[in-house]
């Protein structure tokens, strides 16, 4: 070959080598891109639920259209209303205005609006508006002299419309239920000669003794309070006989001390469901009571952060969530949920003296906006006739808040949700009845962590103990052999792995239980004495089977111990756990079994692991210097202590490596929880209780999941952190291999 060849051949070489290595650069940094835009993408999907809410003041001709489009179609024609009632003469007509009913239901559900119409002779009738004119509902009431007229509310609740009115002087609540149906409208509009038709239902009456200078209601929840507590009343579903409108269930006084008295309360408000209670008090302060099961007193579930250092005077509950507005003397504004007691967003809003004179808030029905009006007190005579001027704001704030029921404190921290006996981590992202939906990522994140701990306690041992045998007794021969077919396991599918586990090992682990936990003690301690005593054999016995066969010789001993495990099992459970190991612990514990449960996907996972585990670690044995061992072995170690003294230590960071990439396997995987764990989110440290993972959850529910919704974000949150948690695990194991690898390689045999 000429001088010009060679050179034209390694110009050839060298550029060959520059592209090489432009491909392989753009390659590995395309990957970092890929990463990069996955990890920026799970953010910003992830972020919205963090963001605070918005709230934006609302122009006058939106004002004026929302408040048009919550009215009652018949005063949106006809504003004064009243004068299609020419034969009832209206107290109204003086200067006591109309009292619209409020409704505890969601806004689909709602009926055509009532109202309540004072007549001339101290009576109060229902009235029902819709498109076909304004209808009778029930008969009209008398009310007793004495009260405050003005007060007077009423609560449509479950087809039962409660009216409650004070008395003047603030010392007992009068309360009066009347029970609706189809049946008890009458057939025609007013004016009509069905108008004449006498109503069907009939009402009910009861007066609740105490100060009730503040009262609240929803659902079957009645709150009466004074300036120094609150007392708690459960109302009676409707019927007929001598049974109590409402009955008494605690008083609950405001804690004070020697030193300083508690503040006065100054508002309160039932929420959504009937379950929560706020109570606003003069310091500006909001607390949290909710009712831990059916028909039991409410108790302090915590204190708001509120922002607000003035008088609260009025609040404002949400239709469809547990939030809620509420407003302090200076007319400031803070937007809250009840759910771990979170601020969502404080602002200055309305002036002090318009506050003074009386104001009201109310959410319109998609608790989208928010309406201050004048309250009845503060109305002028002339606009009480009409009930178009009933609600009608002043002030109004468009509020976005899409996420409100997610915050750090309900993903991680432990929530006290309506109907629970204490704070707890719950996982329920669809909301149930009245119930808010229940957000906490920790009981799938320590379901991961527990699946993937159960499963190396299984992966470990198998796979540390093939690598540490293959690599440093085995033949060369024989590993030649068996560290491919080790190798080929990992090819298994995993779903076939959990569809053996959970169709064929579960219900075999739940009725041969005590078999199983026997054999997971017996086995390995039977193992270790049995080689114990073979050390101390005859060297005559021991030549027999030379080292390198020691692992065959050891499958007659395996047989042996899992015959003694079945024939002994039962034995134990009849005389230690009284012949059923189940209800031993469920009477004893409290553990309950499933049948899918963590110590099952224990096992699948560990034999899902355990290859992964055992390629690394025999990698790392392998790639220790064989003249370490040598120069162990020529001191007179025997081939036990220079594994234990030399080779592991050696090898330890490439071990520990291995392990986290299983780790990193282990919470990555899928099928397996998705198919033998039961789903269940629970936060326990039992083995015998299912679990759900993160990849789990992701599978099952984000198919589902509304685009752009809490449900779907949260996903994506869950989704980012198994992406962070696989990354720096995989990422940190392999940084730890390729540091502390030797240069020098080499194989044992």
């Amino acid at each position: 070959m000429s001088a010009v060849d060679a050179s034209r051949m390694q110009r050839r070489r060298l550029r060959h080598d520059r592209l090489a290595s432009l491909w392989l650069t753009a390659a590995g940094l395309g990957v970092m891109v890929i990463v990069v835009v996955m990890l920026a993408y799970l953010v910003s999907v992830s972020w919205p639920l963090l963001k605070p809410a918005s709230v934006t003041s609302l122009p006058q001709q939106a004002l004026e259209q929302q408040v048009s489009d919550q009215q009652m179609p018949a005063a949106q024609t006809d504003p004064d209303w009243l004068s299609a009632l020419p034969d009832m003469p209206l107290a109204a007509r003086d200067g006591l205005p109309p009292v619209l009913a409020s409704d505890d239901s969601t806004a689909d559900s709602r009926t055509s609006p009532l109202a309540g119409v004072w007549l001339a002779d101290d009576r109060l009738q229902v009235v029902q508006q819709s498109a076909a004119g304004v209808r009778l509902r029930g008969s009209a009431i008398e009310v007793p002299a004495g009260l405050e007229r003005r007060q007077a509310s009423l609560m449509l609740s479950r087809d039962q419309l409660w009216l409650r009115i004070p008395y003047e002087e603030g010392d007992g609540l009068w309360l009066a239920r009347l029970a609706l149906s189809a049946s008890h409208a009458t057939a025609g509009a007013l004016g009509d000669d069905a108008a004449s038709q006498t109503p069907l239902s009939e009402w009910q009456q009861q007066w609740l003794p105490g100060t009730a200078r503040l009262s609240s209601q929803q659902g079957r929840l009645l709150v009466t309070a004074d300036r120094d507590g609150f007392t708690q009343w459960q109302l009676s579903e409707a019927s007929t006989g001598t049974k109590p409108l409402a009955r008494k269930l605690a008083h609950h006084a405001m804690a004070s001390s020697a030193s300083a008295s508690s503040p006065a309360i100054t508002a309160i408000s039932v929420l959504r469901g009937g379950r929560s209670l706020i109570v606003g008090d003069a310091a500006g302060g909001l607390s949290h009571y909710l009712l831990p099961a059916h028909a039991q007193p409410l108790v302090k579930a915590g204190v708001f952060d509120s922002d607000l250092s003035a008088p609260v005077v009025t609040m404002a509950a949400a239709h469809h969530s547990l939030g809620f507005a509420a407003l302090d003397a200076n007319g400031r504004l803070g937007l809250y949920l009840a759910t771990s007691e979170r601020r969502r967003q404080v602002l200055d809003w309305l002036d002090a003296a318009r506050v003074a004179a009386g104001v009201t808030l109310e959410f319109d029905n998609d608790d989208r906006r928010l309406l201050a009006s004048a309250t009845r007190e503060a109305r002028l005579p002339a606009q009480e006739a009409s009930l178009g001027a009933l609600g009608k704001a002043y002030a109004g704030l468009a509020i976005h808040d899409p996420h409100q029921a997610v915050g750090l404190d309900a993903i991680f921290g432990k929530v006290w949700y309506e109907g629970r006996a204490a704070p707890e981590w719950i996982w329920q992202l669809e909301s149930t009845g009245t119930h808010e939906p229940r957000l906490s990522l920790v009981p799938i994140m320590w379901g991961t962590l527990k699946a993937a701990l159960v499963g190396l306690l299984f992966a470990v041992p198998l796979g540390l103990g093939c690598a540490i045998h293959v690599a440093c007794f085995m033949a060369p021969r024989q590993r030649s052999r068996i560290k491919p077919l080790l190798e080929m396991m990992e090819a298994l599918p995993t779903v076939v792995i959990g569809f053996i586990a959970a169709l064929v090992v579960a219900p075999f682990v739940e009725r041969e239980l005590m078999a199983v936990l026997l054999g997971l003690v017996l086995i390995p301690l039977g193992t270790m004495v049995a080689g114990f005593l073979w050390t101390l054999s005859p060297r005559v016995w021991r030549n027999l089977l030379p080292e390198n066969m020691a692992a065959f010789g050891l499958l007659p001993l395996l047989f042996v111990l899992l015959w003694l495990d079945v024939t002994i099992a039962g034995q134990v459970e009849q005389w230690w756990f009284d012949g059923d190991l189940r209800q031993w612990l469920f009477s004893h514990y409290g553990i309950d079994y499933a049948q899918r449960n963590t110590l099952v996907t224990g096992m699948a996972l560990g034999l899902a692991v355990m290859p992964t585990l055992f390629t690394l670690s025999e990698d790392a044995l392998s790639s220790v210097p064989r003249g370490l061992a040598a120069g162990s072995a020529a001191l007179g170690a025997t081939p036990w202590q220079s594994l234990r003294r030399v080779i592991l230590p050696a090898a330890a960071v490439g071990l520990f490596s291995a392990m986290m990439i299983g780790m990193g396997r282990a919470v990555g995987e899928t099928m397996i929880v998705l198919m033998v764990a039961g789903n269940t989110p629970l936060v326990d440290a039992s083995l015998f209780e299912g679990l759900r993972s993160l990849a789990a959850t992701l599978a099952i529910e984000l198919p589902e999941a509304e685009v752009g919704s809490s449900h779907y974000r949260l996903l994506f949150l869950a989704a980012l952190a198994l992406f962070v948690f696989t990354f720096v695990v995989n990422t940190l194991a392999e940084v730890l291999r390729q540091r502390f690898t030797p240069p020098n390689q080499g194989s044992w045999g």
